[in-house]
Formats: C-alpha cells, structure tokens, sequence
C-alpha cells in the first residue's frame, strides 16, 4: 500500500498447468524460441493438446519480450482454434487485464470459472477488477476463493485486506493483514496497510508505532513522511510533527504537502507570515490537487484578515 490501496495479485497465473509446463523455470524462453522458429509444417503435425501448448508458449514468448500486439494475435487465433483451453484463456484474460481492458478480460475469466470453478487465475483476475469498479462485495468473495488453495500466499491476503478496508470491515482486515505478515514480515505495503487499518479504527498510538516500523524499513521516504508527520499532528504532537515535516522539505523543498503541514503548525503558534509562505508553494504547485486548494484557500483567509 502507498498510501493509496492497490491490488497487485490480480495479474498473477497460479493456473497448475502453466507451472507443469516449465513457465516460471529459467528453460522457458529457450523452449518458445524453439516453438518460434518451428515450420508451418512442423506445428501442424503436432498433436492437438501439443499445439495448443505451443500457441500458448509462443505467445507467452512475445509477452516477455514485450511484442504485445503479436502476442495478442497469437492467443486470439489460438482461441479461435480452441475455444475452451484454460491456459489460452488465461493467458488472454491476464493480457487484456494487464493492459486495463478489463470489459474484455471479464468474461474470459468468466468463461474459464464455468468450466474450472476453483480456477485461481480467474478468481484473483475478477477479484482486482471488481475491486476496481467499487464492487467490494463480489471482490471478496473471490478473494476468498482463491485464498481456499492459495492460503500460503502473503500478498494475496494483503490484497484482500485491502478491499476488506474499503468496505469499512475494520476487524476481519486487520486479521487478513496479520496473516498477511506473519508468511512475510518485512513486506512494506502490508505494514503499511496494518497502520491505515489501526488509525481506521481510532488506534492512533498503534497505528504510529507501526509507522515507525515502517519508517525502519524505506528510510526517510517521503510518502510515509507526510502520513507520519499529519499522524502527530493529529494526535496533538506538534513538536515532533514539525521535526517530521522539516525532514520532508529537507529531501524536498518544495513539496506541497510538506509544505501545507509546516504551513498549518507555523499557523498553529502564531507565525502567520511564515505560514503564508508555506501555503503560497503548496497553492503553486499543482492548483488542481486537493493540497494545493486547501493552501490556496487558506492563504485566501491569510490575506483577508
């Protein structure tokens, strides 16, 4: 999680098959060179099931090195021939997903659950997509399919975390990200998760503390700062506050957000002009964004007075 929550399992394959076939072993690109350079006629004698596990390899080769418009048309002539091979209709739905078609991308996930119900490449693609289009409810419950045979898999439950917070289930989230860091302990966006989750729930002091452990693990990264810093105020710590947000300003002078927190606590104790400075750099920066109207109207009322 960076600061925003973003989903990351939903452009995974865990299809068993694909894993069978050597995908994730280092031979795999050698293979496809070979699928590659085979003849018409070559592929043409190969059986069926061969052939199809040869389109599939062949356009796998092309995603890798980044030639997607062949790829494409590699698993869209495959499907043609073979209409309801998994792997090609995995393998189509993870490239239309990958590129955010996901009106393309849903009904060949679709199609692949009523063949294979506890298919979890299918799951975990409409669990992200309907986490993107809002419908929570729905990307749980795929969440949940897929975590029945993927229970091991940190990330995975970190995603799910994710849309239990945003559908304001602040306990069972927590639950999800716990298990989320005990399989991986030093994941960075699931600490970060467990610390908006915490604050979600009124736990300020907790939800600090895990910031703090954060902080540990990136360094002085800017993002975190700015939480960090807006934490303590809100809890009523200006001094350490400040500490945070001349830190900020110091990697980043100009940061509008660094410079709206050290706007509000030069505010806060009296120093009008220096807090007008401050909000005059974080109105410039980008006007549009939320921080920099906040500035521009409270440098508005600065002005007035």
């Amino acid at each position: 999680m960076k600061i925003a929550l973003i989903a990351e399992s939903g452009l995974r394959a865990f299809d068993q098959e694909l894993t069978r076939l050597g995908m994730t072993l280092p031979g795999f690109m050698e293979r496809s060179r070979v699928i590659a350079s085979l003849p018409s006629g070559a592929m043409q004698k190969l059986h069926r099931k061969n052939l199809a596990r040869a389109t599939l390899l062949l356009a796998a080769s092309y995603e890798r090195s980044h030639r997607l418009d062949k790829a494409l048309s590699v698993y869209q002539l495959g499907i043609k021939l073979y209409p309801n091979d998994i792997p090609l209709l995995a393998g189509l739905a993870e490239l239309y997903h990958a590129s955010h078609l996901e009106e393309q991308a849903q009904p060949l996930y679709n199609k692949i659950l009523a063949a294979e119900p506890k298919n979890t490449t299918a799951h975990l693609g409409l669990a992200s997509i309907n986490h993107t289009l809002g419908l929570l409810d729905k990307s749980a419950q795929h969440y949940e399919e897929a975590l029945e045979q993927l229970k091991d898999n940190a990330a995975i439950w970190r995603d799910y975390a994710e849309v239990l917070y945003a559908q304001r289930e602040y306990k069972t989230a927590e639950l999800a990200i716990e298990r989320s860091l005990a399989l991986s302990p030093q994941i960075l966006d699931s600490n970060l998760d467990l610390a908006f989750i915490q604050r979600a729930q009124g736990r300020l002091p907790d939800a600090l503390a895990t910031l703090e452990k954060v902080l540990a693990l990136t360094g002085n990264q800017i993002e975190i700062l700015s939480a960090y810093s807006l934490w303590l105020l809100e809890a009523g710590n200006p001094a350490q506050a400040m500490v945070q947000a001349e830190l900020i300003l110091k990697n980043a002078p100009a940061d509008p957000l660094g410079r709206w927190i050290r706007g509000r606590l030069h505010l806060a104790s009296g120093r009008s002009d220096l807090a007008a400075k401050d909000f005059a750099v974080a109105a410039a920066f980008d006007p549009d964004s939320f921080v920099a109207k906040s500035a521009a109207t409270i440098l508005k009322q600065l002005k007035i007075k």
